[in-house]
């Protein structure tokens, strides 16, 4: 049976996609079945699909960074680095929450093993006016990685967004600390800060120029 695990975070360039590919790679390395999608992108350029997100998650699966895959696992897709719902709506267009739930559900396979799904900004980064990220979260019923920085004002957004999808009933997988370009102290005490202060859910984190931990753990 596959296990849909959605990616979230208290906001924007926090480390998504990067902490995703890890557990891409982490969870192939260890045997299993899992597929990542990212179902609606904004700042995707179909000129210099590398280097985007949606090229990242497919190179982590050793996939071509082609347009054809990138469509594969981004059907939505916006070239303007914008809120999805009005990215959308500078090129005409809105999206449906319900058109990305069936998108999503028809990713599972009975021999995957996990299916990871990235969502674009924070969790309530809207989808239109009315339905945000956790709206898609609740559909799917589905456990929620949240990542977040280590950067100052991270506790109040961490605890915020803990707030919100304990809010709607969403079950937390764990918290993860992607470490900011400027720690608000030194990391070490960032990580007892947290287990402190967050200490009944599971923790990991990520220094970007050390060895990082087995994320995979929080799965399985």
């Amino acid at each position: 049976m596959t296990r849909i695990i959605f990616i979230g975070a208290t906001g924007t360039d926090i480390g998504k996609t990067y902490v995703t590919c890890m557990l891409l790679r982490q969870l192939q390395q260890q045997g299993y079945s899992v597929r990542a999608i990212k179902p609606v992108i904004s700042g995707f350029d179909p000129e210099d699909i590398e280097p985007s997100d949606s090229g990242q998650l497919l190179l982590a699966m050793n996939m071509p960074a082609t347009l054809e895959n990138a469509i594969r696992i981004s059907p939505w897709r916006f070239k303007d680095p914008l809120p999805p719902h009005l990215a959308a709506a500078q090129t005409g267009t809105s999206l449906d929450l319900d058109d990305i739930v069936q998108f999503c559900l028809a990713q599972v396979e009975d021999t995957l093993d996990f299916l990871l799904i990235e969502g674009v900004g924070g969790i309530m980064t809207p989808i239109s006016y009315d339905q945000n990220m956790i709206d898609l979260i609740s559909r799917l019923e589905c456990a929620c990685l949240l990542v977040t920085a280590s950067s100052l004002g991270t506790l109040s957004h961490t605890l915020t967004a803990i707030a919100c999808l304990e809010q709607s009933t969403i079950k937390i997988a764990g918290v993860i600390i992607s470490e900011s370009p400027q720690n608000y102290t030194d990391f070490e005490q960032i990580i007892d800060d947290f287990k402190k202060i967050i200490s009944d859910i599971p923790l990991q984190y990520v220094q970007r120029n050390s060895q990082s931990e087995t994320l995979s753990s929080l799965l399985i």
